[in-house]
């Protein structure tokens, strides 16, 4: 494993009980220190299982896998990788455990027996970079949908990881939720946390530093975000959907309707995606 990496998967495959087909098959991925690495891909073409393997949820049938240097198919070491590497998912009410937002934020650092005058420091930080600092005492039933997942990455940033897994993080929020998130993420990025970011809205990834496509459990594609966009006749293959602005501008190529020195460029595309 590489000084840089903070996850390592060597030939992994992995197949559910009682599966016809490996759910991921022969996989080699690293994930450096610093990246935020975008995991792309149709239904079924592995990217949760994926994302699990990666903080020892799943444990792969073959390969190996490494994460913040430890081997997960090591029992004794899921505690350490799991409180290193926090996974934030689709459905915030599924990780919200306690009846009040401080209390909830509180849950990991107890269980790693964190002193109390430090656990209420982490709180607060934690809650601060979600934008959740007055909504401390406020129980979690009556926050909104954008404020319960923003409340799921405060848990699991309380946990201080090393890096952090969203699996489909922003699919149940409304338009101003999902920016809520990604601005928090921006802003996690900006001070060196390690993202890995699974979503299927191509304009949640703008920020990404790389971009892998899974398609049938195996890596497709993997560069930078620009060169992702110079695929987009594979995108159908691919399962994924041509962003509206992206396709408006293959159309114009294609029938010679504007000059090509009129036409935006790739980046300026990559900059109109979102609002």
């Amino acid at each position: 494993m590489e000084p840089e990496a903070v996850c390592a998967l060597r030939g992994v495959s992995f197949t559910y009980p009682g599966a016809a087909a490996p759910a991921i098959q022969s996989v080699d991925l690293t994930i450096r220190r610093g990246e935020w690495v975008a995991l792309i891909g149709a239904n079924g073409s592995g990217k949760s299982t994926l994302a699990k393997i990666l903080n020892a949820l799943l444990i792969p049938t073959r390969g190996d896998c490494f994460s913040c240097g430890y081997r997960t198919d090591r029992e004794e070491h899921h505690w350490a990788i799991r409180s290193r590497i926090s996974m934030v998912f689709q459905n915030p009410d599924n990780q919200i455990v306690a009846s009040v937002v401080e209390e909830d934020v509180a849950f990991g650092p107890e269980n790693l027996g964190v002193p109390p005058c430090r656990i209420r420091e982490i709180v607060r930080e934690s809650l601060c970079q979600v934008g959740l600092e007055e909504k401390r005492r406020t129980p979690t039933y009556a926050l909104s949908g954008g404020q319960k997942q923003r409340l799921a990455i405060a848990g699991a940033l309380a946990m201080k990881p090393e890096c952090l897994v969203l699996d489909e993080a922003t699919v149940m929020l409304d338009p101003q939720g999902r920016e809520d998130v990604l601005k928090i993420l921006r802003d996690l990025h900006s001070k060196g946390m390690t993202l890995v970011q699974i979503t299927h809205r191509l304009e949640e990834i703008l920020d990404a530093t790389r971009v892998v496509v899974l398609r049938k459990g195996q890596i497709e594609w993997e560069g930078e975000l620009p060169e992702l966009f110079e695929k987009v006749d594979r995108f159908p293959e691919w399962g994924l959907e041509i962003p509206p602005l992206v396709r408006l501008t293959g159309l114009l190529k294609k029938r010679k309707l504007l000059p090509e020195s009129c036409l935006p460029s790739v980046k300026e595309l990559l900059e109109n995606l979102c609002p």
